[in-house]
């Protein structure tokens, strides 16, 4: 990958950048060169060889692209966390502020980057629908849609909203701390979109914007941000 500087997103994108964690993991050694102590400890920890390398070329890819942008060094890029876990960058560049968050599914790893306000990304690897995950995911009125789905467009319609709630919960920061059903979308609706309600209460749900990554066979994925003001541009 290039070491030349990025041009910061504008007030109006997101940033997306879209990687294959078995690809990197090649890159082990350098990725890990880049880590934190914290980060090689919890490194260290996975059971799997195959998901310690994922990890690091994860962690090891962000450092490298929060770099470009910061103009520092991978190992300077400074990371904090959050009460629920949501990484932040402790510096920050003059003129902008970086906002980040970043998401892996099996080796499908996607990172999303904002200029000012916080934004959630999530890739979803597309799989067999457990029966029980709909009733824990949708709300009463989404589960009465779902069901009423022909059994051909359940799975599609169904990761890809899971990933519009996970990446609304990670744009709050919050993570499953709340209900799935916090948000509500209409079912009907493919790609980008807006939740029906939030927290029960339409109005809140005009102030998001929720934005569908490139199709995939494979794996489903969201954009989301309390900002109604941006479109996702496609890194690479």
């Amino acid at each position: 990958m290039s070491s030349s500087l990025l041009t910061p997103p504008s007030a109006q994108e997101v940033h997306v950048w879209q990687w294959d964690l078995d690809v990197c993991g090649d890159d082990f050694d350098r990725h890990w060169a880049m880590l934190s102590t914290q980060e090689r400890e919890r490194a260290d920890k996975f059971r799997f060889e195959r998901h310690r390398r994922r990890y690091v070329a994860g962690r090891g890819e962000l450092r490298e692209l929060l770099s470009r942008y910061l103009g520092l060094s991978p190992r300077q890029v400074a990371l904090d966390y959050g009460p629920d876990g949501k990484p932040f960058c402790n510096l920050q560049p003059v003129g902008w502020t970086v906002c980040f968050n970043l998401s892996h599914s099996e080796s499908a790893a996607a990172l999303a980057i904002s200029n000012g306000f916080e934004v959630g990304i999530d890739v979803e690897n597309v799989r067999p629908i457990e029966e029980c995950v709909p009733l824990e995911v949708f709300s009463i009125q989404e589960c009465a849609e779902f069901s009423a789905l022909p059994d051909e467009e359940r799975q599609e319609v169904f990761f890809e909203s899971w990933a519009r709630k996970e990446a609304c919960l990670k744009a709050l920061g919050t993570g499953f701390t709340l209900p799935p059903a916090h948000f509500e979308f209409d079912l009907s609706i493919r790609g980008d979109t807006t939740p029906r309600f939030v927290g029960g209460e339409a109005e809140e749900a005009t102030q998001w914007r929720i934005c569908a990554l490139s199709p995939s066979s494979t794996c489903a994925g969201a954009v989301a941000a309390r900002s109604t003001d941006w479109s996702i541009v496609e890194m690479n």
